[in-house]
């Protein structure tokens, strides 16, 4: 992670893609997330029924694309013939993607410069078998050993299986709602409300050693208190408007 830490703070993480302006967890909204300035990408990562990684929220297909059936039980033929059409943000018309796929981790892999960082999501349970880690980790080596990827999930289970392959990657814990942050790794991430409960909430994660990002999508209209706080991250579903209200707080910062 050392290199993500160089950059300045706090840095925006394009939370699946720019789900705003394309389908979510697609290859054209990680582009576009790319070319707005998101210094990484985020994505969730699920396995199919033959193995093979994909980006994709859900476990099932229907929210967003044209199909249904639950990704587990499909071959990657299979869920190749869904177009994703939606995003859970999304303003823009469907006609103007036609044909996105769910993408492959190692397709997300190559669309990604390397002086990008990726926060990976782990939401397939089938990720804590220790064959199916060392898969994660084999593919994502290069970011390890390069620092800049992170692994973030619900489930502490997954980001250990991950953790006892290559003790070198970055694991985040995802707490919803917890006000204490508690967690064995270099990471975590809640809500808002639940940092605001509590006054000592940063001073808690750094003298845990913990890297910080609040779980607010849309962070403009709290700027401010996330730069006092002195957050490490913003996650963002519109990386372009997060970057510029940034730019625009700094510059005044500057005055």
């Amino acid at each position: 992670m050392s290199k993500l830490l160089e950059l300045p703070r706090p840095l925006i993480i394009a939370h699946r893609g720019d789900a705003v302006h394309a389908p979510e967890n697609t290859r054209a909204a990680f582009r576009m997330a790319l070319e707005k300035e998101a210094d990484m990408l985020e994505t969730d990562l699920w396995l199919t029924r033959d193995g093979v990684l994909v980006c994709h929220h859900d476990r099932t297909l229907a929210r967003v694309t044209d199909h249904d059936g639950a990704i587990p039980d499909l071959s990657l033929a299979e869920v190749r013939q869904a177009r994703v059409i939606g995003s859970y943000c999304g303003r823009f018309d469907p006609a103007q993607y036609p044909d996105e796929r769910i993408p492959t981790l190692e397709e997300l892999l190559v669309l990604t410069p390397p002086d990008k960082g990726l926060a990976l999501e782990l939401k397939d349970p089938a990720l804590a078998r220790p064959e199916n880690a060392q898969k994660l980790i084999d593919m994502i080596r290069p970011r390890i050993e390069a620092g800049m990827v992170f692994l973030m999930s619900f489930d502490r289970e997954l980001l250990y299986a991950a953790k006892k392959i290559d003790p070198r990657v970055w694991i985040g814990e995802i707490s919803v709602g917890n006000a204490e942050p508690v967690f064995d790794g270099d990471g975590i991430g809640t809500t808002p409300q639940a940092m605001a409960a509590n006054p000592r909430y940063m001073e808690s994660a750094r003298a845990q050693g913990l890297w910080v990002c609040p779980l607010d999508p849309a962070p403009e209209d709290r700027l401010d208190w996330y730069l006092t706080l002195g957050v490490d991250a913003l996650l963002s579903h519109d990386p372009a408007r997060t970057r510029a209200a940034l730019n625009a707080k700094r510059a005044t910062l500057a005055l």
